[in-house]
């Protein structure tokens, strides 16, 4: 029985001039290229990875702290909370659940966050310096929800995390990952539109907020 994925391919192989599959050389031409992940161009980044991405999360209208110790986590959020005037809840990736939250005051839940949540914390999988991006990735600990739903995004990023060039990500999860997670979120800044009269309004498809804990 033809399928719609086998109708697609036929098509597509019409579409290139070949009546049939590939044969066996040409397959492994295409393979070989595939597996090399060449780079093309890059800009020089005038500045360290720390100042450059820091340059570029101000510009975006982010902000960041930056802390010496990962234990110094939980008091920092705490102290960025009360002097924001929010409020003392967190839904929370569990990938930092192993962090001292019982010494605050804070109420933490690890889940999916939902329509009431106002503020979600995360851990990063990386940041790229050229465009002051965080890189999320989808899992189970870390569900994609926490990066949108909430009001105030607060991002735990390890300087040792920093890459130059949105490239680099890709190289660091093949060399991380055996298989590549189902999302990964790029995200430069609060979310943002200037479709009303041309006015940038923040908080239009996700948080108003992005607040950066680098850690190193």
């Amino acid at each position: 029985m033809t399928t719609a994925r086998d109708t697609i391919f036929t098509q597509i192989r019409h579409s290139l001039g070949r009546q049939t599959a590939l044969d066996e050389l040409t397959q492994q031409r295409l393979e070989n290229r595939l597996q090399q992940h060449s780079i093309h161009e890059q800009p020089t980044l005038q500045l360290s990875l720390r100042d450059k991405f820091i340059y570029q999360l101000e510009k975006v209208a982010g902000s960041y702290e930056q802390i010496a110790h990962e234990q110094e986590i939980p008091a920092c959020i705490s102290r960025y909370l009360s002097t924001q005037s929010l409020p003392a809840q967190l839904v929370m990736d569990a990938h930092l659940k192993h962090l001292a939250w019982e010494s605050t005051f804070l109420n933490v839940a690890y889940r999916t966050a939902q329509q009431d949540d106002v503020i979600s914390v995360t851990q990063a999988f990386a940041g790229v310096a050229e465009t002051g991006s965080i890189v999320m990735l989808s899992s189970p600990a870390s569900p994609t929800t926490l990066n949108f739903l909430p009001d105030v995004h607060i991002v735990v990023l390890s300087l040792n995390d920093l890459l130059p060039h949105i490239e680099s990500v890709w190289e660091k999860l093949r060399q991380t990952h055996a298989n590549i997670p189902r999302t990964i979120n790029f995200i430069t800044g609060p979310s943002r539109t200037a479709d009303i009269e041309q006015t940038i309004q923040l908080g239009a498809h996700g948080p108003r907020r992005l607040h950066v804990l680098l850690v190193g």
